[in-house]
């Protein structure tokens, strides 16, 4: 049984591989508040050479690749809120 819960806590799910934290985490996305936004999963699987655009953004022309400006998920959950 899945119920809403009226809070804006950060929520912390820790586990062993395989043992299903990142469905635990879509559950508690989908039914919490900002279930709107866009979910970003498992955020221990991008590349370290990627991190920081991914979580910054990164403009054209700043690595391989960057054919156009990007927007990184802090902004992109920033502008959710704002």
């Amino acid at each position: 049984m899945v119920s809403q819960v009226a809070t804006d806590a950060t929520v912390l799910i820790e586990g062993e591989t395989g043992t299903g934290k990142e469905l635990i985490a879509r559950m508690v996305d989908r039914f919490s508040a900002l279930a709107s936004q866009p979910f970003v999963p498992d955020c221990a699987s991008i590349a370290p050479s990627l991190l920081e655009s991914e979580l910054f953004g990164a403009m054209r022309g700043a690595f391989t690749g960057a054919d156009k400006d990007r927007v990184g998920v802090f902004e992109a959950a920033l502008e959710e809120h704002i």
